[in-house]
């Protein structure tokens, strides 16, 4: 009886790699621009999220509520917390809501002047500084290749935040 042999032949193997080789090498630079995407995107959603929260907090609570970024930036994290004394800044009597993560390697989040380091909300919903001016402002997220659409959280005096998705462009 003969010996029915079972497996691949060396060429067959190589064959195959190969193959497998030029695919990989077609699929792997979109898919990371994918991920890129996806990193500013969810970025953009959890501190737009995060800002609808404050406002909607400051309003049910009827007490000015603070969105504050850690380390002045935005993509190390933010927090949200009730400002009882109305001085800005975290102390010990203020009660923390929430705490955002710091964003994925690679997406930047930097506000204009107005909101740099922090956005206030009053027991009316609106974005108001420290001084009582009234706080409107952008804050673009982007991520570092440039490769990717660029977003902005515009926030106006009155507290709502619209997301405005631009042309494809570095920081």
């Amino acid at each position: 009886m003969l010996k029915k042999n079972r497996g691949f032949t060396i060429v067959e193997v190589i064959v195959t790699l190969a193959l497998l080789a030029i695919l990989v090498s077609i699929a792997a630079p979109s898919f990371i621009h994918m991920i890129h995407a996806q990193q500013i995107r969810s970025a953009s959603i959890d501190l737009a999220l995060a800002f609808t929260t404050s406002r909607h907090e400051a309003i049910m609570r009827r007490k000015p509520v603070i969105i504050a970024n850690q380390d002045g930036q935005w993509a190390s994290g933010w927090q949200i917390f009730v400002d009882q004394n109305s001085n800005g800044i975290f102390d010990a009597g203020d009660l923390r809501l929430r705490a955002g993560e710091a964003a994925a390697r690679g997406v930047r989040i930097t506000g204009n002047a107005p909101v740099k380091s922090y956005v206030r909300y009053t027991p009316l919903g609106r974005a108001k500084m420290l001084n009582g001016a009234f706080q409107a402002g952008t804050i673009t997220l982007c991520h570092e290749d440039g490769a990717q659409p660029i977003r902005r959280l515009v926030l106006s005096s009155t507290g709502r935040l619209r997301t405005v998705v631009g042309s494809v462009g570095s920081c």
